[in-house]
């Protein structure tokens, strides 16, 4: 299905086009997104507070519980994200903007409906002066028997990468890297990763609770998102912190030394 969205195109239709700010100029970062975004019980504040060179004030989360990219539309939501990204841009700031969704339009819409969205949501990004980053759905933490993930994303994920290649914007492919480091080791020539136990430890705020995060998922799921961000955005400058970082590297439990 795909979802009515003519008020939020008139809107973008009669707003003039901003100039991006220099490339050199302060970063600044839009979160849009769903629940698993959402700071409450998503990765946005892991991955705020993992960043050294943008002020606090400009890394701004604007996920919604329950958000499909149709909702976010209707809601009037967008054009809340469309006005936040023009007045950084305002005020002088190079403006990325995060978009993840699937965990919701995989319940009630098509990956190609969902795509549709996502391809007007990135022109009207950039009408408004931001650089659109797409983002695939971080996974659900639902194991099968052998210690794979049970993954019914794959789809949503896929269509996020096409439109960014389609549309020729940045993307990161949060949903194949946090898969790769939940799913159990099958052996030592595989790519290292922590397993159900230890995944299932980063749940929250219920511990059967596999699509959100508690304090500890948030931290090491912030942090897995602000490095994939970092190759895509050079300038980007992370704190220091080496320990997660080789956690994550070596599939390593991260929750031992929070």
């Amino acid at each position: 299905m795909l979802f009515t969205v003519v008020l939020s195109l008139l809107s973008v239709a009669l707003a003039a086009p901003l100039q991006r700010p220099h490339p050199e100029c302060p970063l600044a970062f839009v979160l849009i997104g769903d629940s698993t975004t959402y700071s409450a019980n998503g990765w946005s504040r892991g991955f705020c507070a993992s960043l050294s060179n943008v002020d606090a004030e400009y890394c701004q989360d604007e996920g919604v519980s329950g958000a499909t990219t149709g909702t976010t539309f209707e809601s009037g939501q967008f054009d809340v994200d469309l006005d936040v990204i023009r007045s950084f841009v305002a005020d002088g700031k190079r403006t990325f903007v995060t978009v993840q969704f699937g965990h919701n339009d995989q319940k009630i819409a098509t990956p190609e409906s969902m795509g549709a969205n996502l391809t007007i949501m990135v022109d009207a990004i950039r009408e408004a002066g931001g650089e659109p980053i797409l983002v695939t759905s971080l996974t659900r933490r639902n194991f099968n028997s052998d210690g794979t993930i049970n993954d019914i994303l794959g789809p949503w994920a896929d269509e996020t990468k096409l439109i960014a290649e389609l549309e020729h914007t940045k993307m990161i492919d949060l949903h194949a890297t946090s898969i790769e480091y939940c799913e159990a080791r099958m052996n030592e020539l595989l790519s290292p990763a922590i397993g159900p136990e230890a995944a299932h430890r980063l749940n929250g705020p219920a511990t059967t609770d596999n699509t959100h995060l508690n304090e500890n998922g948030i931290v090491v799921f912030g942090r897995m998102v602000a490095r994939l961000v970092r190759s895509v955005v050079p300038e980007l400058v992370l704190v220091e912190n080496d320990t997660l970082d080789y956690d994550l590297e070596n599939g390593l439990p991260a929750y031992r030394r929070m």
